[in-house]
C-alpha cells in the first residue's frame, strides 16, 4: 500500500508559515530543544550544525545559550526563508548561516563541528545509518551529535492494527497537547502529521533502541540517552565522537 499523503518536503513546505504560529506554541516542543541544549555542552566559540533548522527554533535557543556559531541546513526553502527574516531582524548575520541541503547530502569537511544537533528530522530519512556515519565525519574529535526526536516505532505492515495501536498510543498525547496549546490550527496539523506516519511508506520513526544502534555502528562512544521530564515519548540521545 502506498504512501496517500504529501511527502515531508511537500509538507513543510506548505505548513512553512504556520509553523511558528503552531507547533512552536507547544511547549513541549520548546522543552525538547531546551533539553538538547543543556545536553550539548555547547561552550563560547563552538560551531554548531542544526540539521533541519527548519524556521529556526534550536538555533537561536543554541545562540541564546552561548556565544556560539550556526550553520543551519534545510530542505524546505520556505523554511529557510522565514528563517532569514528573522536573522535579519536580529541582526544575527555574523553569527548564522543558512544553505538550503538534505540531510543526506551533508556536504562539509571531516572534523568542521564541534556540534551536530538534529531535532525531529532525521526520522523522515529512509536510510538512517549513512547519515549517521556523515555526522560523526563531520564532527571534531570530542565533538557531540545531539539528536531529539520522538520515540515512536512506526515500522510494519501498515495494515497491522497491532502496529496502529502502538502509534496512536503515542499521537493521542500529541494530539492532545497540540490541541490545548496551540488551539485548532496546531491540532490540524498534527493530526495531518500523525496521518502521515501512520500511512508511512518509508519515512519511518524508530524507537532510541534503535538510534542508540544505529550510533555505535557508526563509531559513536559515551552514548547515552535522557528522557524528557513530563513527556515519555520524547527523548534526547547524545553520542560522543
Amino acid at each position: 500500500m502506498k504512501q496517500t499523503n504529501k511527502t515531508a518536503k511537500e509538507w513543510f513546505k506548505n505548513w512553512a508559515n504556520e509553523y511558528d504560529k503552531t507547533l512552536g506554541k507547544v511547549k513541549r516542543h520548546h522543552k525538547l530543544l531546551e533539553l538538547m541544549v543543556e545536553l550539548s555542552d555547547v561552550e563560547q566559540g563552538n560551531t554548531v550544525l542544526d540539521v533541519g533548522c527548519g524556521t529556526g527554533l534550536l538555533s537561536l535557543k543554541f545562540l541564546k545559550k552561548n556565544n556560539c556559531r550556526i550553520v543551519g541546513i534545510d530542505n524546505s526553502k520556505q523554511m529557510l526563508t522565514v528563517f532569514k527574516d528573522k536573522i535579519k531582524k536580529l541582526s544575527l548575520a555574523d553569527r548564522i548561516t543558512c544553505k538550503s541541503e538534505d540531510a543526506v547530502s551533508l556536504s562539509f569537511k571531516k572534523n568542521s563541528f564541534d556540534v551536530v544537533a538534529s531535532s525531529v528530522t532525521l526520522h523522515h530519512v529512509k536510510n538512517k545509518y549513512p547519515v549517521i556515519r556523515k555526522i560523526h565525519n563531520i564532527l571534531k574529535p570530542g565533538g557531540r551529535f545531539v539528536l531529539g526526536e520522538i520515540d515512536m516505532d512506526t515500522t510494519g505492515n501498515i495494515k497491522s492494527p497491532t502496529r496502529l495501536l502502538r502509534i496512536m498510543d503515542c499521537l493521542k498525547h500529541e494530539y492532545a497537547l497540540a490541541l490545548e496549546e496551540g488551539g485548532v490550527d496546531a491540532f490540524r496539523r498534527m493530526y495531518d502529521n500523525g496521518e502521515k506516519h501512520i500511512l508511512n511508506d518509508g519515512e519511518y520513526c524508530v524507537d532510541f533502541r534503535h538510534w542508540k544502534q544505529l550510533c555505535q555502528k557508526a563509531g559513536f562512544r559515551k552514548i547515552k540517552v535522557e528522557l524528557l521530564p513530563e513527556f515519555k515519548w520524547f527523548k534526547v540521545l547524545i553520542a560522543v565522537k
